[in-house]
């Protein structure tokens, strides 16, 4: 086991959030993750993680990396303050909350799959895709799943997805492997792009639109500038804001106050609006 300062993050909050869609709680309040290359259970105690893994090398920097505690979210936070008094009620709220750095390859096929769609079918459809394509892991005598390799995504067919039962979506994520196959370096490239120039590159995948695009920026790549505008953040803009718009209205309204971290703050809205409001 090892042990991570965490600062004022909260692990639970964070987890389970609805960012990420392979966590398990657990009976002793600890959490099953399924990271990239490797199962870790994590506990919180104070401000500081405990981290048991099946794969200790490098792990620490893995944790780090994956919660994002390089960032300086307290300095964010005071910087939005400042900017933004009348944001102040949520900020305090959910000054503890983190946006997971996850796996880019993962994030495209997930968010594919989540479209109209709710967070316990994703989660199984997620897990079915994993017990038939990806590498299986024995941690503390429970079998888990990795997420499958591009080399073995990228030899699927419509055929193998159908078994998912996404309905409709097996489609687009088809599109996704056939974009994969011609962009074998396309987290590569994104990490080279403009946040705009990176949606644009996204949503040349059928059945990719900007609500997609964006998540997968924001959680796969960690692109803080972007989020899509949907029902719920009109709603909440209208009753917090009392501010009441079109959709490309309402963004343009957000992203004069928030610029570079409006997707940071949509989370912080979504968070609020879920747990506290």
């Amino acid at each position: 086991m090892i042990k991570i300062y965490c600062g004022d993050m909260n692990l639970s909050e964070t987890l389970l959030s609805g960012q990420c869609f392979r966590v398990y709680e657990l009976e002793d309040k600890s959490f099953d993750v399924i990271l990239s290359d490797r199962i870790i259970n994590v506990y919180q105690k104070y401000h500081y993680l405990f981290v048991e893994s099946n794969n200790y090398v490098n792990l620490e920097n893995v944790i780090i990396d994956y919660f994002d505690l390089n960032r300086n979210y307290k300095e964010i936070i005071v910087n939005l303050k400042e900017k933004n008094p009348d944001f102040i009620k949520v900020l305090n709220k959910c000054s503890s909350y983190r946006i997971l750095r996850q796996n880019p390859l993962e994030m495209l096929i997930s968010y594919i799959i989540s479209q109209n769609n709710n967070v316990k079918r994703i989660s199984k459809s997620i897990e079915i895709f994993c017990e038939l394509y990806g590498e299986s892991v024995l941690f503390k005598n429970k079998k888990y799943y990795l997420f499958p390799k591009y080399e073995t995504i990228i030899n699927l067919k419509l055929e193998d997805l159908q078994a998912l039962k996404v309905g409709f979506r097996d489609k687009y994520v088809l599109s996704a492997i056939e974009f994969l196959k011609n962009n074998k370096n396309f987290i590569f490239e994104i990490g080279k792009m403009r946040t705009c120039d990176a949606l644009d590159y996204l949503m040349l995948i059928k059945g990719v639109g900007m609500k997609v695009a964006s998540c997968i920026l924001l959680f796969g790549f960690s692109r803080f500038d972007t989020y899509p505008i949907d029902t719920w953040v009109i709603k909440f803009v209208k009753k917090f804001y009392n501010y009441d718009g079109t959709s490309k209205q309402i963004k343009e309204f957000l992203d004069k106050k928030f610029h570079d971290n409006i997707g940071l703050c949509i989370q912080f809205m979504f968070h609020y609006n879920r747990n506290v409001s």
